[in-house]
């Protein structure tokens, strides 16, 4: 009977350092499952839309939207409590506008101001248009941005609503150039800082996949210049346009890491 004591208790250690082993590889393994489901990275792609600024050869367009527009970029997600996601974003956009085409006269507030500022200087192009132009003309306005924002979730569900914010740095490149972009009128490039709202719904397709139909709203407006404008004389100066489309509808697809 001696004899069986120390073998009962060499058992009951065992046991308890086996279940105490199992326990702690499962708090672990939980650790990790809540470590990785506080991240997402995506891959989103946008339509940006909103009505077309006025350029040097086009007035306010009063409700004409923007074509031939488009975004795409990566999106990281930190999930900080159950309702609110830390956001980092690097994002690409380019908008084109027709504006006129080969052979055209044009004629804007811009042409009008350029023409009667400049008409009596020497060589200046004695016209209030823009004459016989060599090539069809677009205006080209790219994007790249990066953006730090938060978003606020509305429960916990599969699908959940969510609104949010987020504060960007933005290099730009407007450009006027013809179709096939061989010939260029004139450019201009620079940074500018902007605010941008977000609101949409996320959809979990299954554990570590979500789906996300969203809206993201306003748009930093760049301030460009641009010497010689289709005329050695002609310059246009400190004229504002946003940096993309004022409105964008999109889809992001994200994975738990």
């Amino acid at each position: 009977m001696k004899n069986l004591i120390p073998l009962f208790f060499i058992l009951v250690l065992s046991g308890c350092a086996m279940t105490s082993k199992e326990v702690g590889s499962k708090s672990f393994s939980q650790q990790e499952d809540v470590k990785k489901s506080k991240y997402l990275i995506g891959f989103n792609l946008a339509l940006p839309t909103g009505i077309q600024p006025s350029t040097a050869l086009t007035d306010a367009s009063f409700g004409q939207p923007l074509d031939k527009s488009l975004g795409f970029g990566v999106i990281i997600q930190r999930k900080i409590n159950k309702n609110i996601n830390l956001l980092f974003d690097i994002n690409n956009y380019n908008y084109n506008m027709f504006l006129a085409s080969k052979g055209a006269n044009v004629t804007s507030s811009w042409t009008l101001a350029e023409g009667a500022m400049n008409w009596d200087k020497p060589g200046s192009a004695q016209t209030l248009q823009v004459l016989n132009l060599p090539t069809d003309v677009h205006f080209d306005m790219q994007t790249t941005g990066f953006r730090l924002g938060g978003k606020y979730i509305f429960g916990d569900k599969k699908i959940q609503p969510w609104a949010g914010a987020a504060y960007g740095y933005y290099k730009w490149q407007a450009n006027y150039f013809n179709e096939n972009k061989s010939k260029s009128y004139g450019s201009d490039d620079g940074f500018v800082l902007g605010l941008t709202v977000l609101g949409g719904i996320d959809y979990e397709l299954t554990k570590g996949v979500v789906i996300s139909a969203f809206a993201d709203i306003l748009s930093p407006v760049a301030s460009y210049t641009i010497e010689g404008l289709f005329y050695p004389q002609w310059n246009i100066t400190d004229w504002q346009s946003p940096i993309f489309g004022q409105y964008r509808f999109g889809l992001t697809l994200s994975f738990a890491p």
